[in-house]
């Protein structure tokens, strides 16, 4: 299950519930929810007052109207009274809302614990005696959770904590990136990154922290990550950048040095990089070179990002002549993709983002391509299992290309498949006309193209990944860009060797290989095939 819901804590009283709850609540950046603070709030007297005036049955319907008022908040930690157990109907509500965690203490323990139970209903008469008779009926229902944590000697650090390790096993789809001491993991989940606080922990980042983002993020949500980032002892600094490839230059990167000096980051410091391609580049690069290496931590915003750049360690920042050209291979330490961050999206980002899970699909995964093929609207739709499912399977392609070929020696180029035309196309209309996955995708079809003329592939291929490019909104030909400039840009692209242009082209779908060998003159034809490019 990668769906981030509630938690909700059942347990007897004096396990701890309300104080473990509101902690697990602020390092979660959610809403708390007390079911007996609903219950005195909506009768206007005490738990006490109104066993005593109306008695338990009363109580108890009382409580389970609370317990269903609760159970429809979303992102929510619940703590329920002793007895929401007892009915039927609470429990169902309860555990269809979320993730069900008991505490569970020694009868010693909780009878040291409540006292004498003057305020306590329930044990009024004999403490021990009722305590223990409770216990012994309610313990099934307590146990019948999904984590019981025995909280006779655990404190309330310690037990939100634990909620959180669960929660980071189970609420995300995981795929490990393998680089010996550079080995990081690539999380994926649907809110998970309520949870990058215990995952900074993790890595042994220090109190110092920047987030990286630019001003709109700042305000959607990167002011309550970085709130959330102190509920678990960091102190972030946030930076802002300007949006736009524009801002992925030296410039800016000085910028950002100039705000990490100011806030007196040191070389425990972390680097968080809250945003699409261009944070994430423009961020990895600081990171990589700010006293000569901090900790680099990426949470992509974008589909784009989190299926590609987000994985593999390039970092880059542009020269007015060539995207990417100034940059370093830095791995990152961690990686924390969201996709609640792309409900915020323009529908133009997420299909831009399409392109390279399809791209990944072509060179490395059929099975993968034709997953597309049958759940692609329920993943423009951005249902959570699917989407998540295409997201983990592309990420993976990525991570094993990188794990077999870290630097780009010779396998990793294979992920260059479309981007050697479409970065050529970025340049010659000056990154303005085409988001980056467009251009990717443009590429795809010219080089797919290329792959049939040079007798590589059939027609079927082309026109296979022609019909699931065109389903998902992108662009598979040029307008209005001349042949010449993007010769002219590919001349210069870094992938070049010897003043040959370098190609992945597609031998079938699952697979390509790394060509030097394409005419300059059938690059040409192809791309003047295109209307208008000429």
């Amino acid at each position: 299950m990668v769906i981030m819901r509630n938690v909700v804590l059942i347990g007897f009283m004096g396990t701890g519930k309300t104080e473990a709850g509101r902690l697990l609540a602020r390092r979660l950046g959610w809403s708390f929810i007390d079911t007996d603070a609903l219950i005195e709030a909506r009768e206007g007297r005490t738990i006490a007052e109104i066993f005593r005036d109306c008695g338990e049955p009363y109580f108890r319907d009382v409580e389970a109207r609370a317990t269903a008022e609760a159970a429809r908040a979303g992102r929510a930690v619940i703590a329920t009274g002793g007895g929401a157990v007892l009915r039927e109907e609470n429990r169902a509500r309860l555990r269809a809302s979320g993730w069900i965690v008991s505490l569970v203490a020694e009868p010693e323990v909780l009878l040291a614990r409540v006292g004498a139970g003057v305020e306590r209903p329930l044990l009024a008469g004999e403490p021990e005696a009722n305590l223990r008779r409770l216990l012994s009926e309610r313990e099934p229902l307590y146990r019948d959770a999904d984590l019981v944590l025995d909280v006779s000697r655990r404190g309330v650090e310690d037990v939100v904590n634990r909620v959180v390790e669960f929660l980071a096993g189970y609420e995300e789809a995981s795929v490990p990136v393998r680089l010996g001491s550079r080995s990081y993991a690539f999380h994926v989940g649907d809110g998970n990154l309520a949870l990058l606080g215990w995952h900074l922990r993790g890595i042994g980042a220090g109190r110092g922290v920047a987030l990286l983002t630019h001003p709109r993020l700042r305000t959607m949500m990167g002011n309550a990550l970085a709130a959330n980032l102190r509920e678990w002892g960091f102190d972030p600094a946030v930076v802002t950048v300007p949006a736009g490839e524009r801002s992925k230059g030296l410039r800016t990167a000085s910028r950002v040095y100039d705000a990490l000096v100011a806030h007196r980051c040191d070389r425990g410091a972390a680097l968080v990089c809250l945003g699409g391609g261009v944070i994430g580049d423009l961020g990895g690069f600081v990171a990589a070179t700010y006293m000569r290496g901090i900790a680099l931590v990426h949470a992509p915003t974008t589909l784009l990002a989190q299926v590609d750049s987000s994985i593999g360690g390039k970092t880059a920042v542009n020269h007015p002549r060539a995207k990417n050209l100034i940059g370093a291979f830095y791995q990152p330490r961690l990686v924390a993709a969201d996709i609640a961050a792309l409900r915020s999206l323009p529908a133009r980002e997420v299909r831009s983002g399409l392109a390279e899970i399809i791209k990944a699909a072509v060179i490395a995964d059929a099975d993968l391509f034709q997953y597309l093929e049958q759940h692609l609207d329920r993943i423009l739709a951005l249902e959570r299992e699917i989407l998540v499912e295409a997201i983990r399977r592309a990420a993976a392609i990525k991570a094993q290309v990188v794990e077999e070929d870290e630097f780009e020696s010779h396998r990793r180029q294979v992920l260059n498949y479309g981007h050697t035309i479409g970065h050529a196309i970025e340049v010659a209309t000056g990154y303005g006309r085409y988001a980056h996955g467009e251009a990717i995708a443009i590429g795809m079809h010219l080089e797919a193209v290329l792959a049939a003329r040079m007798g590589l592939i059939g027609d079927a291929v082309v026109a296979r990944q022609e019909a699931l490019l065109a389903r998902a909104g992108l662009p598979t030909r040029p307008e209005g860009v001349a042949s010449r400039a993007v010769m002219e840009a590919m001349a210069l692209d870094k992938k070049a060797r010897e003043g040959r242009i370098r190609f992945a082209l597609p031998l079938r779908l699952g697979e390509v290989a790394i060509r030097d060998d394409v005419p300059p003159p059938l690059v040409q034809e192809v791309l003047a095939g295109s209307p208008e490019s000429h």
